[in-house]
């Protein structure tokens, strides 16, 4: 049974609608494209535009609306607010896949997406997420992912998709420096995953060493002590995985060894940011990292 507030704020829209919009005798609709409060405020610009002469409505639809906004908020707990914030990086991420002709990222399952998500340091949570190299579209070249990770320095998602249709990887920090030393980069932040199972599976460090992220010339490794937990070759062509004691990992592949068919590294902007760092991207040119 709804609350009272609920009446309330429902009298108060339909007496709204009655009296600022007398000569209307449409319903309103709702939003179809599920971006809420900009969507709603969008409609309300167009209507006033195709009416010069009419009454402006945009202020008062606005209070309504973060009216709304407000108690639904206060009704809701913590998941359900990081459940519409996980949204929002799937939408970023949609949209980096409608802009390939169709072409599906690796992480186009929406569970695999969920659990990505809520496994990320909160500090880039409710981020948009954008696509910083693939090779699909980038080409196959451990250089280029190097130097494209520079783009979008912090934390970045290294996926990996192999011959047989599992998909796995893991968090590193950008950018991704390669060395001749063994050098391992990153923090206790890292994680590894997979979806090998019935649903995704995130391993995080067991504290036994620091084994985060090995970068060189010719291999990119993530995990270590005894066996890497993934290890891509410099042609990213053929990888490995193994059981690690940086995550305490079973094989995050369908075989220890296995053949690669993509690779994807995905960074995290702010909203404010993502527009700008896409034209970036777009524009970044073609070479060899100088390190």
């Amino acid at each position: 049974m709804p609350s009272l507030r609920s009446k309330a704020v429902h009298l108060v829209s339909d007496l709204t609608t009655v009296i600022l919009n007398p000569i209307s005798d449409e319903p309103s609709k709702p939003p179809v494209d599920g971006q809420g409060v900009k969507n709603t405020e969008k409609e309300a610009s167009e209507e006033d535009s195709g009416d010069p002469d009419g009454p402006d409505t945009s202020s008062f639809t606005a209070f309504l609306i973060s009216l709304l906004s407000s108690s639904d908020t206060g009704s809701h707990p913590v998941e359900d607010l990081n459940e519409r914030h996980a949204e929002m990086g799937d939408a970023a991420s949609a949209s980096e896949i409608r802009e390939n002709s169709g072409k599906k990222s690796l992480l186009s399952r929406e569970d695999l997406r969920n659990a990505l998500y809520a496994a990320l340091p909160s500090l880039v949570q409710g981020r948009n997420w954008l696509l910083l190299y693939s090779t699909w579209r980038h080409g196959i070249s451990l250089s280029t992912l190097y130097r494209r990770s520079m783009l979008c320095p912090g934390y970045s998602l290294l996926v990996v998709g192999d011959q047989k249709g599992a998909v796995f990887g893991g968090l590193v920090e950008a950018p991704l420096c390669p060395t001749n030393r063994k050098k391992y980069q990153g923090t206790n932040r890292s994680f590894v995953f997979t979806n090998l199972s019935s649903h995704p599976v995130i391993y995080r460090p067991t504290g036994a060493n620091h084994y985060f992220t090995l970068c060189s010339t010719d291999s990119l490794a993530l995990g270590g002590g005894g066996h890497f937990a993934l290890y891509l070759d410099g042609d990213l062509l053929n990888g490995s995985s193994s059981t690690s004691e940086t995550f305490g990992n079973s094989c995050l592949a369908h075989s220890e060894d296995f053949g690669v068919k993509e690779v994807e590294l995905w960074g995290f902007v702010y909203a404010s940011k993502y527009d700008e760092m896409v034209t970036l991207c777009r524009t970044e040119k073609p070479g060899i990292c100088r390190w």
